[in-house]
């Protein structure tokens, strides 16, 4: 005799009786087809009325024990998840007339929104409820990501609505967060599926999802990293491209403004010409007598354009002051990690004790005007002969990525992909280059280097204020625009005045050891 053992449901009540799954299982099996209420792969089985449905995970092969136990570490992680309906139950079904063992859930019948979102809404009314249901959708899966690290499956199909308009997640897959990638395929999927998306409707969904992103990572970089992934989307040419166009350019515009926000001082929109020489400077870290130094070099050779890769503050001893010289430069700045951490007050992701417990100094230096001048730093520049990020090519979020030997044929694969020849980074504060030379990787680090002899090349212009490759003199390169040559310069600055105020600050010793030995 057939058996059917339930294991519980997400709320952890009762809703169902075993007659109510039986009497399920002895109906038609439901067909799944693309466009359907119910789709999924061909070996799940799904079997419904008005009311209820009963999925069956016909592709496991399961002994009874195991059945247990898979369906119950199952129950127990959506337990955690909180994103399927709170009446979905699962149970385990001894079929002796076939002598299998099944698992399946059953749950209330929902609306799929693939089908919901064929037809266009009438009235404005129903564009609310449109723009309502998606913004939940969005926020349960950026939730999940942020707060366990799991995504969900972006289809639509697998998202549903009851009566009473609350979402929930249909499948029972989930996945590695994969930081936006899939996000930004899921909206841009969206876009090209639905016929009577216009402008206005996607403004108002854009607009709400910022929100909602910097809702849920309290980190207005999150929506720099969906903007950048959402420009690499397939999208056809015509009024989709210009929805997505919009989307993008909604996405990346700031939302979250800092107490008291003071932007006399933004920084300044790139006004780069084709100057001949070119500053490349990086990883300042709060230090102002090796940027002074930096600065005068550059003015003793009449170089008035160039680009700060990052790294402003941190580290270092002077951190509002290195933010004015640099906000009074001609050079165009980009954004590092650790001046977006001191930003946004969040040392979260990537940081040691020490340059934690000197980023929440750091803060505590910077007015608030300074640091909304960081956040607003942009988190890469590009044209037509080079890019430029702080931290690699192929780091999606711009900051964290490091070049090094490990990396840097990975990072020279991505720029052949995406056609680039030149890339300036800080991060690693090693001056030098990795570049790409017939299908190997070489890398030099001697004073002045010919560019043309490669096909793509990574270079870092060292650090100015915490060097890493043993010589404690300040770093700094010149870009040759015309002879296409890069030049690496060092220049001795008061290291041990630096010093004595790092320990007067009671900045973390290993800091300041480290600084006097460039290491």
């Amino acid at each position: 005799m057939s058996k059917i053992a339930l294991i519980g449901s997400i709320n952890q009540q009762h809703y169902y009786q075993e007659s109510d799954i039986s009497t399920l299982l002895s109906a038609k099996q439901q067909a799944l087809q693309i466009g359907s209420d119910f789709v999924g792969r061909p070996d799940t089985r799904i079997y419904s009325n008005d009311d209820s449905v009963v999925k069956i995970r016909a592709e496991l092969d399961l002994s009874l024990e195991k059945a247990y136990l898979w369906t119950r570490n199952e129950l127990e992680q959506e337990q955690k998840m909180q994103v399927h309906h709170p009446h979905k139950t699962w149970f385990v079904f001894d079929d002796t007339a076939t002598g299998q063992i099944l698992v399946g859930s059953i749950c209330p019948r929902l609306q799929p929104l693939h089908v919901l979102f064929k037809t266009a809404p009438q009235t404005a009314k129903e564009r609310t409820r449109y723009l309502n249901i998606l913004d939940a959708v969005f926020k349960m899966y950026l939730q999940l990501g942020k707060e366990q690290g799991y995504k969900l499956d972006e289809g639509l199909s697998n998202f549903a609505i009851d009566t009473k308009g609350s979402v929930y997640y249909l499948d029972d897959e989930y996945y590695s967060w994969d930081s936006f990638i899939s996000f930004a395929v899921m909206l841009g999927v969206f876009i090209r599926n639905f016929h009577w998306l216009d402008e206005d409707f996607v403004t108002s969904l854009s607009d709400a999802l910022a929100v909602s992103v910097d809702w849920v990572f309290k980190d207005p970089h999150c929506r720099v990293i969906i903007s950048s992934q959402l420009r690499s989307v397939f999208m056809p040419a015509g009024i989709k491209h210009q929805l997505l166009d919009v989307m993008v350019q909604r996405i990346a515009q700031n939302k979250i403004q800092i107490e008291k926000p003071v932007t006399s001082h933004l920084p300044k929109t790139s006004k780069l010409q084709q100057a001949r020489y070119f500053a490349i400077m990086a990883d300042i870290h709060a230090n102002e007598a090796a940027l002074d130094c930096v600065l005068d070099f550059y003015q003793a050779r009449n170089i008035d354009q160039g680009i700060v890769l990052g790294d402003i503050v941190g580290y270092g001893p002077d951190p509002s002051i290195c933010i004015q010289k640099l906000q009074d430069s001609p050079f165009d700045i980009i954004k590092g990690n650790h001046d977006h951490a001191a930003a946004i007050a969040n040392t979260d992701r990537g940081f040691s004790k020490n340059a934690k417990d000197v980023i929440d100094w750091t803060v505590g230096q910077l007015s608030h005007a300074e640091q909304e001048w960081l956040q607003h730093l942009p988190s890469y520049q590009n044209t037509p002969d080079w890019y430029a990020v702080h931290g690699a090519p192929m780091d999606l979020a711009f900051l964290y990525g490091y070049v090094y030997l490990m990396t840097a044929e990975d990072n020279l694969k991505y720029m052949q992909e995406k056609q680039m020849a030149l890339c300036f980074h800080g991060h690693s504060h090693m001056p030098g280059i990795y570049a790409w030379n017939k299908q190997r990787v070489v890398q030099k680090t001697e004073s002045k280097v010919e560019l043309t002899q490669f096909q793509h090349v990574l270079a870092c212009p060292g650090s100015v204020g915490q060097p890493r490759n043993g010589h404690p003199d300040a770093q700094c390169a010149i870009y040759d625009s015309e002879q296409q040559t890069l030049e690496w310069f060092t220049i001795p600055y008061a290291v041990d005045a630096v010093v004595q105020r790092m320990q007067q600050y009671g900045l973390p010793e290993q800091l300041w050891q480290r600084l006097s030995i460039g290491k």
